[in-house]
């Protein structure tokens, strides 16, 4: 054998020693995922494994990551990670967080994206280790990668400073907030869902639990009690399913100081305790947008006329009797509604500042009942006519609240109008109201009568209008 040919042979030993050396050698273990979200953020993942079947020695058990992908790519030795070293023969199991971030492949994953885990067992770390067959996967989980969106609705209020640093008009309020989980969510797109509010309360008294803390929509009703001093803030911190959190608090109110009004009652009367619709009647009454009946009653179960829902939406835009036209103005001379009826000038001003019409053959309908689609339909000629020309709003309508801020704005997010949208059976497309339903229930003014029925033919009560009211002229943050 010549020296040129026996030095090859060596060398080829030598590297199929060194190769044998950094090979992995068979293991003997079964690891498996035994439990995974559905939805993770796009920073990491929780995954629960147990090992089985050990044999003497030690033994590594590392995870594997990869994207989704229709024709399945090999998994990647840097998107593994080592998630436990056992030594000897005993069984396994724990929890562990997948870290993304610190991935070749998976550090920049976005909102709708899958990926794939499977596990093994091997003598060897990562670099080194035996790849698990292509075709191997133990877990599938989606990646929801955005905070919430939402918004604040803070109490009526004509005063021009920050909501967060308005007081309230007297004791018991309600603070109330609207979320999703993404703002434009696509018809293939996977997304976790709104997990919790997260609110938190720095005062002298222990407020409410918040109802609803896992919905999208809080209501959050608080009432001073006569002892409340000092400072008073109220945060929340919206997270969705995947853990992913607003950046920082957001304040409803922060650190104001309770003044003297905010101990005061609201305005009372004698039906409407423990109604469901109390705390906005009494508040509206206490700004003097709603009223009740002199025998000290204000009738939250009863319906409500067509001409008295005239009346209470221009008192919210600051008319009061002497402000109100003496007669008809062009285009709004009803024959149902003479100049002597109580009512004559609310409905006229109405007509003429396009929140309101008439029903057809010159009639106004003013002691008919008003419906619950009559009155988000009035609610959306609020805001169409005040964009058109907001020169006659004033009072409680030309401020910064839900209604204006919102009810302007086109389809969003894609699919509906609204954080909110719901498959109504009984809303015909192309009624009237149609649009203004997905509206009003999109963003928060209005709630179903069902999960599937708004019931929009059905007589709207007097409590269902101070809601709807209260929440249309919230102030938005």
């Amino acid at each position: 054998m010549s020296k040129k040919v026996f030095t090859v042979l060596l060398l080829a030993v030598f590297m199929l020693a060194q190769f044998s050396i950094a090979s992995a050698v068979a293991v003997t273990g079964d690891a498996s995922i035994t439990a995974i979200p559905d939805f993770s953020s796009g920073t990491s993942v929780d995954l629960d494994w147990a090992a089985t079947g050990m044999a003497a020695g030690t033994k590594n058990i590392l995870v594997w990551g990869r994207e989704y992908a229709a024709v399945p790519v090999a998994y990647d030795p840097n998107d593994c990670q080592l998630i436990a070293t056992i030594i000897g023969t005993s069984d396994a199991s724990g929890t562990f967080t997948y870290d993304f971030t610190t991935t070749a492949n998976l550090n920049a994953l976005a909102t709708g994206d899958q990926v794939e885990f499977t596990l093994s067992v091997d003598d060897q770390t990562c670099a080194t280790a035996d790849v698990p067959a292509i075709d191997s996967v133990m877990g599938v989980n989606y990646v929801d990668a955005t905070a919430p969106t939402y918004y604040q609705g803070h109490p009526p209020s004509t005063a021009a400073v920050a909501p967060s640093l308005d007081t309230a008009a007297c004791n018991t309020f309600e603070y109330w907030a609207l979320a999703r989980d993404a703002s434009i969510v696509f018809a293939d797109e996977a997304y976790s869902g709104f997990g919790s509010w997260n609110p938190q309360v720095t005062g002298t008294f222990a407020p409410p639990a918040p109802m609803g803390p896992t919905s999208s929509l809080l209501s959050w009703t608080f009432a001073f009690p006569a002892t409340a001093t000092g400072a008073w803030t109220a945060t929340i911190q919206p997270e969705d399913m995947a853990g992913n959190m607003w950046p920082g608090v957001d304040h409803f109110r922060n650190a104001v100081n309770v003044v003297p009004a905010e101990l005061e009652d609201c305005a009372d009367f004698s039906d409407v305790a423990g109604n469901d619709n109390e705390v906005y009647i009494r508040y509206l009454a206490s700004l003097g947008l709603i009223s009740g009946f002199a025998d000290g009653s204000f009738g939250p179960d009863s319906t409500l006329t067509r001409a008295e829902a005239a009346t209470l939406i221009e008192i919210s835009n600051g008319y009061d009797d002497t402000m109100l036209p003496t007669s008809a103005p062009a285009g709004c001379d009803f024959t149902d509604v003479a100049a002597s009826d109580w009512f004559a000038g609310w409905v006229w001003q109405a007509c003429d500042d396009g929140l309101m019409n008439g029903v057809g053959g010159g009639l106004f309908d003013p002691n008919n009942l008003l419906t619950r689609g009559q009155v988000v339909t009035i609610l959306n000629n609020v805001a169409t006519s005040y964009f058109a020309n907001p020169v006659p709003f004033g009072g409680y309508i030309d401020t910064s609240n839900v209604l204006l801020s919102t009810f302007f704005l086109p389809a969003y997010p894609y699919g509906g109008y609204g954080y909110r949208t719901a498959a109504w059976t009984d809303v015909s497309v192309g009624a009237f109201y149609a649009v203004p339903v997905q509206k009003a229930y999109g963003w928060g003014v209005a709630e179903g009568t069902s999960d599937t029925t708004f019931s929009p033919d059905q007589a709207a009560t007097r409590g269902e209008f101070a809601k709807m009211l209260y929440r249309a002229l919230s102030i938005i943050s």
